[in-house]
């Protein structure tokens, strides 16, 4: 269960947060131009809402895709990669469950050997000891352990110091609260408490607020700074700040290497202030504005720090002269009705809540496509020509000439303009020689290229040519390369992770592996183990027998059990020939925008091949739960 933690979600929690956090840095320059830009005319009510749409980018798990987005306006691209580049993907072998049998992840020139079966590659990532990549998701979770470390002693330790105070029980300071509560109609239960040495009037706790006030403010305040203060204190209570401040400074633990959003915090906590201020005023008699305003910079002498469990005032110059400014121009209309306010609101939800949507402009877009055909179809027409000429010249079959055609529509996408020049070159010199190892006047699907027909002169040229088309193979299969989260843009059904667990099994690895064509059939794998076995599932599009894994694994029709789940069609068989194999396969219709997917699990014992030996927890039963899981 740890190592699923560490080795799988939390990476793709890692990445999330990046992606988040490069998005909520923009926001933040966003919101400080608004700011600027309307400065004099949005009231400190909805200036402060600017950062609770902060607050929301960084809590958004998920967004849809907007072309209106900012991050589209900005050019911003989500890929986490651009930020920490990830281990290079390699091209190790993989074992197929059935035997021990492995599906080699061959380069395009040597793929022209084997035309029997579809080729299949694995998305993957080398299991090096040490990587950027894991340094810096170790590092971010130090610093996360150390800073929430810190929070949680500091607020233990006042939390501790506030409760040995006693409640104040003076009869004047009790009577002047309790007049401000009843005015603001304040529905929870609030405790007026000594501060102690807290400078600073403050409000502290959430669940059972505390209005703190210290001796020296009970002698020096006269009743109407009471009446100010009080008012002040209540209204961070009845906006819920300090939940807020929780809830921001949380958020800023986990981004606690993105300066930017440390600054906007401070930025909202000022902010915060402001608004409390005209919250309070709405409270207060016009003419008594100016006396607020005085209190205010009274209690400013004493200032105390900024913990996120507590409501207190800022001492900062810049803020404390824009508090003055506005509390000498506040107006109560102004609290309430705002028509800017909204609008600028609502505006900034729509163009931030959404991310950019993965596409160019359409005019760049429409060139870029021209541009890849012209090269794309001239690359065929060196290599092979048409399908006819393909099968006239190097004995090619129509589903040959298809995969070598595929492959090469990949490649110029995954390849710059020069590169694809190079690699079209180095593969017409391949096939020269391998037509050269290809009896004449032979069906290709029968009669495969020999190495050993090729004089010693032609091998050694293409073993070297072999090496000079490496690195551009190797960079077409790492554009091939997904993440579950970035295959979910290339399939017509959503991925689904399984709520149920066979008891005894830990999700150990999930990769995507896929069938090469134009658009990747791409196959979602997620894979759990124990010690006696694991068993395997598969999402992908409905496939026929030669790229179906069930099929691949149970071929006697007579083994396979059909029925009816919840109205989904199953598909179950058990093999004992050479290992011992259960498999259940579930066709899910289509629906709404979802297309028919199939997802399969394979169960494989590692105990005693060819007899019925299985772990007792993995049964049809349990292998029903699981798929039902799936559907939720």
């Amino acid at each position: 269960m740890i190592d699923t933690l560490i080795n799988v979600y939390l990476p793709h929690f890692f990445d999330w947060l990046i992606e988040t956090s490069l998005m909520a840095s923009i926001l933040v320059g966003f919101i400080l131009c608004i700011k600027i830009l309307f400065r004099n005319k949005l009231t400190p009510r909805w200036q402060y809402m600017l950062w609770i749409i902060l607050m929301i980018r960084l809590l958004l798990p998920w967004s849809p895709d907007s072309s209106y987005s900012i991050y589209s306006l900005l050019s911003y691209s989500s890929s986490v990669s651009e930020v920490i580049p990830k281990n290079m993907p390699s091209t190790e072998n993989i074992v197929n469950i059935e035997s021990d049998r492995k599906v080699e992840l061959e380069s395009n020139s040597k793929m022209v050997t084997k035309t029997s079966e579809p080729e299949v590659k694995v998305s993957s990532e080398k299991q090096t000891i040490f990587s950027l990549y894991k340094l810096a998701l170790y590092v971010w979770l130090a610093g996360v352990i150390i800073l929430a470390a810190i929070t949680f002693l500091t607020n233990r330790r006042l939390y501790s110091y506030i409760k040995k105070q006693p409640d104040i029980t003076d009869e004047q300071v009790a009577t002047v609260f309790n007049r401000c509560k009843q005015s603001m109609k304040m529905k929870k239960a609030v405790s007026l408490r000594l501060a102690g040495k807290i400078a600073s009037p403050t409000v502290f706790s959430f669940f059972r607020p505390k209005v703190l006030l210290s001796k020296k403010h009970m002698k020096v305040l006269n009743e109407q700074q009471l009446q100010y203060v009080f008012y002040h204190e209540l209204a961070h209570i009845k906006r819920n700040d300090v939940a807020v401040n929780w809830i921001m400074y949380s958020l800023i633990l986990l981004n606690w290497f993105n300066p930017i959003l440390w600054y906007a915090y401070f930025c909202m906590r000022e902010d915060q202030e402001l608004a409390c201020d005209a919250y309070a005023l709405t409270f207060i008699d016009k003419e008594e504005q100016i006396a607020y305003g005085h209190t205010i910079i009274t209690l400013l002498e004493h200032y105390s720090y900024q913990a996120p469990s507590l409501a207190n005032l800022s001492r900062n110059k810049r803020t404390l002269k824009r508090r003055i400014v506005m509390i000498k121009k506040f107006q109560k209309k102004s609290y309430r009705l705002s028509l800017l306010g909204f609008i600028v609101i609502v505006a900034i939800a729509s163009l931030s809540l959404f991310n950019a949507r993965a596409t160019e402009g359409k005019e760049k877009q429409e060139d870029k496509v021209e541009q890849s055909k012209d090269a794309f179809q001239n690359a065929i027409d060196m290599l092979y020509g048409t399908e006819e000429n393909a099968k006239k010249e190097y004995h090619y079959s129509a589903r040959v000439y298809e995969q070598k055609t595929d492959y090469i529509y990949l490649a110029e996408k995954a390849l710059t303009k020069d590169e694809f020049q190079q690699y079209i070159k180095l593969s017409k010199e391949i096939i020269n020689i391998q037509k050269k190892g290809a009896p004449r006047d032979s069906d290709y699907e029968s009669t495969f290229f020999r190495e050993e027909r090729l004089s010693k002169a032609d091998r050694d040229k293409l073993y070297a040519l072999y090496d000079q088309a490496k690195p551009f193979d190797d960079k077409v299969y790492e554009s091939l390369n997904y993440t579950v989260k970035e295959a979910q843009q290339h399939v017509d059904f959503q991925i689904k992770k399984p709520t149920y667990t066979i008891e005894g099994y830990n999700l150990k690895n999930e990769n995507v592996s896929y069938f090469i064509k134009r658009r990747p059939e791409l196959i979602i794998n997620l894979e759990y183990k124990n010690g006696k076995g694991n068993y395997a599932i598969s999402q992908s599009q409905v496939f026929g027998e030669s790229k179906d894994t069930f099929s691949h694994q149970f071929i006697l029709p007579e083994n396979i059990e059909q029925y009816e789940l919840e109205g989904n069609q199953i598909f179950y068989a058990t093999d004992h020939s050479d290992s011992n194999l259960q498999g259940m396969k579930m066709i899910v219709p289509a629906k709404g925008k979802d297309s028919a997917y199939q997802i399969v699990i394979i169960n494989h014992s590692l105990e005693k091949q060819g007899e019925a030996v299985f772990d007792k927890n993995v049964n049809k039963e349990e292998l029903e739960k699981v798929m039902l899981s799936m559907l939720k």
